[in-house]
């Protein structure tokens, strides 16, 4: 066997490629249920001459005591209405691929990307930008964003029974959003933490009907009510113990997705000189994925990093824009997120 710029090939006889390595990460969590796909962030910047971020205006509900009707107390003046925002951005990303033609020429194969393997590699992108923004969600601190962190946490890993369990689940949904807890129905584990609750029978696949009237199940299954979604792409750390595994449960449509667009979304490039010809596929996407009630407040960019994303300080519960004692945060049970911190 030979190889010319990676690509193997044989000089005598040469069969042709027939497939492509595929992919090794399943991109669960952008593909059930998370995204709410929205198409009005575009237009709001377009109206605006455009722009890389967007302000939402909230309004809050209306409240206060009321007073005793008897005929002597006075009835307050009409109290006003408070208004929060949530502050959106929009974020870019840019890659290309390239092939020589001689690598065609000698093996008798296109090389070039497929469409298929480039929609694939941006949900790959997107799924880390989700995870990145999760990870920033739950790194924030101080005041009320810490105490959302902490109450929307629930951390077994030190107790007598450190793995996932119906129990650990049902009280970590009560915990983040009390009463509201059954609007968590959708969690988001690694196969580590899957393969335990299968063990002890705790998962119950979906099953269809085939054609033959064979009664199968899907790989999608339930788990205390929840739909439950397998990625390895869920967070792993470890310890002096072994390893720590986060999952993560949702609202279905916790985060609105807009595709804004590029100006140019994909091209083609030739150089018809380097080495004798070169192509290359160039894609570009402009996107804004957005969580529930939490503003992104970092600055100093038109396009977060997932760095970026990552960083707690750059995040905040939607507030209505005041300082000191009228600072008003938005209700924590309105942002229906836990995460499970276990060690299977």
């Amino acid at each position: 066997m030979e190889k010319f710029r990676d690509k193997i090939f044989n000089e005598e006889v040469f069969e042709k490629y027939r497939e492509t390595l595929p992919s090794t990460k399943e991109n669960s969590l952008i593909k059930n249920a998370i995204f709410n796909v929205v198409n009005k962030y575009k237009s709001k910047m377009s109206e605006q001459s455009g722009g890389y971020a967007v302000i939402e205006p909230i309004k809050g509900r209306i409240g206060g005591t009321p007073v005793n009707y008897d005929g002597n107390t006075n009835i307050p003046k009409g109290a006003e209405r408070d208004t929060f925002y949530q502050r959106k951005i929009c974020y870019g990303r840019a890659q290309s691929w390239g092939e020589y033609d001689f690598s065609s020429d000698i093996t008798g194969t296109n090389f070039k990307a497929e469409a298929q393997e480039v929609n694939e590699y941006w949900d790959e992108q997107r799924q880390s930008t989700v995870l990145a923004i999760l990870e920033g969600i739950f790194g924030m601190t101080g005041g009320v964003n810490g105490q959302f962190v902490a109450k929307h946490t629930y951390d077994i890993t030190a107790t007598a029974n450190p793995e996932l369990s119906a129990d650990a689940l049902n009280r970590a949904s009560q915990q983040a959003l009390g009463d509201k807890k059954s609007k968590l129905d959708v969690i988001f584990m690694h196969s580590a933490v899957s393969t335990n609750l299968e063990g002890l029978n705790l998962i119950e696949f979906l099953k269809y009907t085939d054609a033959s009237g064979i009664q199968r199940d899907l790989t999608i299954g339930t788990f205390n009510g929840r739909l439950v979604v397998v990625d390895d792409e869920m967070p792993v750390t470890s310890d002096s113990t072994g390893d720590i595994y986060t999952s993560y449960v949702f609202q279905r449509n916790f985060f609105e997705y807009e595709n804004i667009g590029a100006q140019v979304p994909s091209e083609i490039a030739r150089d018809a000189y380097d080495k004798g010809g070169k192509t290359d596929l160039i894609t570009r996407v402009r996107e804004m994925i957005v969580p529930t009630l939490i503003s992104y407040k970092g600055t100093g960019t038109v396009s977060p990093t997932n760095s970026d994303f990552a960083t707690g300080s750059n995040w905040e519960l939607v507030n209505n824009d005041k300082t000191g004692t009228a600072k008003v945060y938005v209700d924590d049970k309105l942002i229906p997120i836990a995460r499970v911190i276990s060690r299977g």
